[in-house]
Order: C-alpha cells, then structure tokens, then sequence
C-alpha cells in the first residue's frame, strides 16, 4: 500500500440530512402545508390528515429511492422539450 494514506472520516458528514425518516426538505413543506391548512379551514384534523399524507407519502418515497425526490425538484427546473399541449405538425382538435 504504498502511496495511499487512510482517512478516517465522520460517516455523519455525508449522510442525508433527515427529520423523522424524511428528507428535511420534504418536511418542512408538509409541515407548512398542513400549518396553513389548519389556519385556513381552522381544523386541526384537516391540518393534521394533510400533514400525515404529505410525511407518509415523502416517507414511502424515501425509503424506495433516497434520491427521488432531489431528481423531481432539479426536473421542474429543467426546460421543457416537447410539449403536447403545444400545436403542431400533429395536432387534431376534437369537436363535441
């Protein structure tokens, strides 16, 4: 082992950053969510039942694939290449 030198390294440096099994981001945003649906409709279960789906739903996420969700965030910054909605050389517009 010449030329090589060990590093002995903190595994808390490159671990996700995680609140209760999610992403930290992911969250925050179902945190939020269900904050202002609960003072919008001023119902704790409203808030509570928004919240509990967003964290299951970004905790089922995370645990099948850790970078899921980072990839659909940097996707919606992408440009958009086709567009279906967009007419073109193939575009049939339907009658009722």
């Amino acid at each position: 082992m010449t030329g090589k030198r060990a590093w002995h390294g903190h595994p808390a440096l490159s671990r996700p950053l995680t609140i209760m099994g999610v992403e930290r981001r992911w969250f925050l945003l179902s945190l939020t969510l269900g904050l202002a649906m609960w003072n919008a409709i001023n119902s704790l279960v409203t808030g509570g039942l928004i919240f509990g789906t967003l964290y299951a739903a970004g905790w089922l996420a995370w645990r099948q694939d850790p970078n899921m969700l980072s990839i659909v965030a940097a996707s919606a910054t992408s440009r958009v290449r086709y567009d279906a909605g967009k007419p073109g050389r193939w575009h049939v517009d339907l009658l009722a």
